[in-house]
């Protein structure tokens, strides 16, 4: 049995339970509510690759808890029914158990996101916008793996655990560490730096390299190089330039580490 075949029947579990539903018709009505309200707001020109920058923050609060309800019961429900084991007694390793499901999950929240993103697309450009094809799907793009990243920190979370209390949280807590207090911890910090006068230099380069190091912070530089004509301005940790390998490492670090963790522990 392959990944593929895991994430079919995982895709299928996820699709057809209520709460998850209910997520993600709640996701959908949200980005259309903001692609509706954007052109009224926003100031010219409206197009399809600002409104990314406009509605990063809020969509990336948002997915955070929807990827991490997705994928906190991947492993740790079965874990603590006794089921593991006879998932495990198929013709497959316990990775690709793990991959499977997280590819299941993170398929289900992309196709929403998909779905929300042709909608919002639609009323952005009617009747006052513009398309941007190409930034406009790297902005749909991101925004799957931005999902992707939080249903993985969730997978993560129930595969180095043995119960689906323990997953919850675990993924609680990580998003609560990632979302609130990195941003109230580095905020402090260069308030500090700058009451005491250091206004520049290693030290403050350094608090403002760690303010970009979360998800959320990469993910909204990433859009915002989206709609920005001169990604040459600002500082080398304000661009792409970090938020690009910081973005792609939390896409696979958690889960990759989850991987190895799960292959080699004691189930019993």
């Amino acid at each position: 049995m392959t990944w593929r075949v895991i994430a079919r029947r995982d895709w299928q579990l996820v699709r057809d339970a209520r709460l998850p539903k209910v997520a993600l018709v709640g996701l959908v009505c949200v980005v259309s509510i903001a692609a509706y309200v954007y052109p009224v707001v926003g100031t010219a020109p409206i197009t399809t690759s600002r409104f990314g920058a406009f509605a990063s923050g809020w969509l990336g609060g948002l997915l955070a808890p929807i990827g991490v309800l997705f994928g906190y019961g991947a492993v740790a429900r079965e874990h603590e029914s006794g089921a593991l084991r006879l998932a495990l007694s198929m013709p497959h390793g316990r990775s690709t158990l793990v991959l499977g499901r997280f590819v299941g999950r993170a398929g289900v929240l992309g196709t929403a996101i998909v779905a929300g993103m042709m909608i919002a697309g639609a009323l952005v450009v009617y009747p006052f916008g513009t398309l941007q094809p190409l930034r406009f799907l790297a902005f749909v793009l991101l925004s799957v793996a931005y999902g992707a990243i939080w249903v993985g920190i969730g997978v993560a979370a129930s595969a180095l655990v043995a119960t689906n209390r323990r997953a919850l949280v675990l993924g609680v807590v990580a998003l609560f560490v990632l979302v609130i207090v990195w941003d109230a911890v580095t905020a402090g910090a260069e308030a500090g730096l700058i009451a005491a006068g250091v206004a520049e230099g290693p030290i403050h380069t350094a608090v403002q390299v760690g303010a970009q190091l979360d998800p959320g912070s990469a993910f909204e530089t990433l859009v915002t190089a989206l709609a920005v004509s001169d990604p040459g301005a600002g500082a080398w940790y304000d661009g792409p330039t970090l938020a690009l390998p910081v973005f792609v490492g939390w896409l696979l670090g958690p889960l990759s580490v989850a991987m190895l963790r799960f292959e080699w522990r004691d189930l019993a």
